[in-house]
C-alpha cells in the first residue's frame, strides 16, 4: 500500500471552517493527520455546490446547504480514512452525518432517486479529484478506484434504508402535514386558505412577517431556537416550522414591530444564534414574499457575519444580487480598481458609500464616518481617480455597485480549484 500521496495532502490556502462536528473533526484528525482534514474541508463546499447545480431539490438556502455540506464533508473524511487504513468494503459504515442528512432528505420529501443521483455525482466527482493528487502509481490506482465503488454501494444501499425508515416515520405525522402545507404555500401552489389554516393552527390570511432563526453550530440544541422564536413572537400568533437540525422558520401575525433594523431591542440572542427578517406582508400570497425575503437577508447577514438581518435594510442588494455572478461582473465593471480586495481601497469604497448616501455632503459624511472633513475630501478624490470618472457621472450605477460591494465583499479566492468533491458515500473505520 502506497498512501504517501494521502499524509501529503494539504488544503491550497487558508480552508474554510470544518462543517462537521468538533467530535467529527477531532477522530478524523487522529486518523489522518491535520492536513488532510484541512484539504476535505476545503473541498468539500464546492462539491456542495456542484451537487446543488445538478440536483436543485438539495438546494433552498444556508440551512440546506449546511445539512448537505456536513453530509459530504463527512463522507470525504470517512473515504480517506478508509484509503490511509485499507479499510475492507465489508466492515465500511456510513458516517453519522450523511445518516442525518439522509433523514432531513426524507422529511424534506426529496425524491430517493435525486438523492441517490447527488452519491453517485460525489463518488465521481471525489474519484477524479483523487486521481488528480495519487499521480502515476497503477497500483495504488486500482486500490483506491475499488475501495471507491466499494464504499459508494454501501453508502447508497445503507443512505436508502435509512431514507425509507425516516419517511414512513414522517409521512403519518403531525408535523408532516403541516411541513407539506408550508412547502405548498411556499411553492405557490394552489392552497386554500381556510384548510390550511386548520392544519397549521396559524391564519395564513392575517398580515405575517417572517423570520429564519439559525444557529452556526449544528449541535445547538433544538429548544434554543425554539425559546428565541417564542420570545420573538410574544402574545402574537405565530407558526414555527423545523427547517432543518440547526434552522427554523417562524411566522408572527402582525407587523412584528421589534423586527426592524438593528434587531429586537428586549430580546437576548443566544451565543451563535442568527436571525433574518422579511418584510411585513399579508395573506397566502404574504406568507410566501416575506418568509422568501427572509431568505434572501438571511444569505446576506451571513456574508456579513451579521447576528440580525433585516430585509429592510438589505432589499435592494437582495434584488441586485440575485444573480450572483451577474451582480459580480457588475461590481467589478462599474468599480474597476475601486473593487480591489485591499483593505485600503475597502476603505475608500465605504468613504464613497457615505459620501452619496449623505447626498454628496462632505461634512455629514464626515460625520457620519468621525473623521475629519478633509479626509472625506481626499478619499473622495482618490476613489475618483480609481473610478477613472467624476462620481457624478453614471452615479446610480456606482451607488448600487458600492452598496453590493458593502453587503457582499470580494472573497479571496485560492490559488488554485480542484476538481468539486461530491462524495456523499462512505464509511468510518471501526
Amino acid at each position: 500500500m502506497s498512501d504517501e500521496w494521502l499524509v501529503r495532502l494539504r488544503p491550497d490556502g487558508e480552508p474554510p471552517r470544518p462543517g462537521c462536528s468538533a467530535v467529527t473533526i477531532a477522530a478524523a484528525t487522529e486518523a489522518l493527520g491535520p492536513g488532510p482534514v484541512a484539504w476535505a474541508a476545503q473541498l468539500a463546499p464546492g462539491m456542495t455546490e456542484e451537487i446543488i447545480r445538478q440536483v436543485p431539490e438539495h438546494g433552498g438556502g444556508p440551512a440546506p446547504f449546511d445539512t448537505l455540506r456536513r453530509s459530504v464533508e463527512s463522507s470525504v473524511l470517512a473515504a480517506l480514512a478508509g484509503f490511509r487504513h485499507d479499510i475492507p468494503v465489508a466492515s465500511a459504515v456510513v458516517p453519522k452525518e450523511a445518516l442525518e442528512g439522509g433523514r432531513e432528505f426524507a422529511r424534506r420529501a426529496i425524491p430517493l432517486d435525486r438523492v441517490l443521483r447527488g452519491i453517485r455525482l460525489g463518488h465521481a466527482a471525489l474519484h477524479r479529484a483523487l486521481m488528480e493528487v495519487i499521480g502515476d502509481d497503477p497500483d495504488e490506482v486500482r486500490r483506491v478506484s475499488e475501495l471507491l465503488f466499494g464504499y459508494a454501494d454501501v453508502h447508497a444501499s445503507t443512505l436508502a434504508e435509512e431514507y425509507i425508515a425516516e419517511r414512513d416515520r414522517w409521512v403519518g405525522s403531525t408535523a408532516a402535514q403541516r411541513r407539506r402545507v408550508v412547502e405548498d404555500l411556499l411553492a405557490g401552489r394552489p392552497v386554500e386558505a381556510e384548510a390550511a389554516s386548520r392544519v397549521l393552527g396559524y391564519d395564513v390570511r392575517s398580515p405575517h412577517t417572517a423570520l429564519i432563526l439559525s444557529a452556526a453550530d449544528a449541535r445547538t440544541a433544538p429548544q434554543v431556537l425554539q425559546r428565541l422564536a417564542a420570545e420573538l413572537a410574544g402574545t402574537s400568533g405565530s407558526l414555527a416550522v423545523p427547517a432543518s437540525e440547526s434552522s427554523l422558520w417562524l411566522w408572527v401575525g402582525g407587523p412584528l414591530a421589534e423586527a426592524r433594523a438593528g434587531g429586537p431591542p428586549k430580546v437576548a440572542m443566544p451565543p451563535g444564534v442568527r436571525v433574518a427578517a422579511g418584510p411585513p406582508a399579508t395573506g397566502i400570497e404574504g406568507f410566501r414574499r416575506s418568509h422568501l425575503g427572509a431568505r434572501a437577508a438571511e444569505s446576506i447577514g451571513i456574508s456579513r457575519g451579521a447576528v440580525w438581518c433585516d430585509y429592510a435594510d438589505v432589499r435592494v442588494v437582495a434584488l441586485c444580487t440575485a444573480d450572483p455572478e451577474q451582480a459580480t461582473w457588475f461590481v467589478r465593471e462599474t468599480l474597476g480598481p475601486l473593487a480591489a480586495d485591499d483593505e485600503r481601497v475597502a476603505e475608500l469604497r465605504q468613504t464613497l458609500r457615505a459620501y452619496l448616501a449623505a447626498g454628496r455632503s462632505l461634512q455629514a459624511a464626515a460625520t457620519d464616518l468621525h473623521v475629519a472633513r478633509n479626509t472625506v475630501t481626499y478619499r473622495v478624490k482618490r476613489a475618483e481617480e480609481l473610478l477613472g470618472h467624476p462620481v457624478a457621472e453614471d452615479r446610480l450605477e456606482v451607488q448600487l455597485a458600492l452598496e453590493i460591494a458593502h453587503w457582499l465583499p470580494p472573497r479571496r479566492a485560492p490559488r488554485r480549484r480542484s476538481a468539486p468533491l461530491e462524495a456523499m458515500y462512505v464509511h468510518t473505520p471501526d
